[in-house]
């Protein structure tokens, strides 16, 4: 039998199998630079109350009977905060105009404020009504949205103070083999318009990028690599290719 005359068949396949195998340095997170400091200080953003928001609002003091009255809905239904339409009924929702309505103090302004201003706010309303009340208030319409090459693209809720980008990824089973770890951008919508952030999943500066934390209602995306399409067909290409490569073997033995 007479040694191939095609070796561009060879070449073709040694190329598809390069494509096909991602690079190692394009699937590690957070690569060490030789100028890394040892501790990064991304500082979480301070997120201020939007309208719509769903708040979950307990105040305490001495008066067990008034307490009781302001925290009817909450302290009944505590066992019922477990999904959105539940966090919706039972939860305090800021009106269009910025308030809350708490039973027996009255109307909070809350829009633009941080929790703690929140918080301090209705501690100031309740004092009014109430002696050493003591007020708790907290977010519990933390929604964030994963989509792109994850997956599992999707909505999700967090029920924590802050949360990271990696931690968002994480909940959506981490980027796909055809997701490009340095592209992905977090989309912020806000009162003074959407802000854009993107980032370098396998760089450590993303540790101290403003974008690292997340807010609620934001939105993060993950962008395919650009030989996505080869790759998905790649599978097609490969047989194909030993189709042709195996019918010129046979040619060549025939001859």
């Amino acid at each position: 039998m007479r040694p191939t005359k095609y070796p561009i068949i060879a070449l073709l396949l040694s190329l598809a199998l390069l494509v096909s195998c991602s690079r190692y340095k394009n699937l590690v997170y957070l690569q060490p630079g030789q100028s890394d400091p040892e501790v990064f200080v991304a500082t979480p953003p301070a997120y201020h109350i939007q309208q719509r928001d769903v708040l979950y609002i307990q105040i305490l003091s001495i008066n067990q009977e008034v307490t009781q009255v302001i925290n009817a809905s909450s302290s009944a239904n505590a066992n019922q905060f477990t999904n959105d339409a539940s966090l919706f009924i039972f939860g305090y929702n800021v009106s269009d105009s910025g308030y809350v309505d708490i039973p027996v103090i009255g109307s909070v302004q809350v829009l633009n404020k941080t929790m703690e201003e929140a918080r301090a706010a209705i501690a100031r309303q309740a004092a009014l009504y109430l002696r050493d009340a003591t007020v708790t208030v907290k977010l519990i319409s933390f929604k964030f949205s994963v989509m792109g090459e994850v997956n599992n693209p999707g909505v999700y809720q967090n029920y924590n103070n802050q949360l990271t980008v990696l931690e968002a990824i994480s909940h959506a089973g981490d980027i796909t083999d055809f997701g490009n770890r340095r592209k992905v951008m977090v989309i912020r919508p806000g009162t003074l318009g959407t802000k854009t952030f993107r980032h370098d999943l396998t760089n450590t500066n993303i540790l101290n990028s403003e974008g690292f934390f997340l807010l609620p209602n934001d939105i993060v995306y993950v962008e395919p690599v650009k030989s996505y399409n080869l790759r998905v067909n790649l599978p097609m290409i490969g047989t194909f290719l030993s189709a042709v490569s195996t019918l010129i073997l046979v040619l060549n033995y025939i001859r």
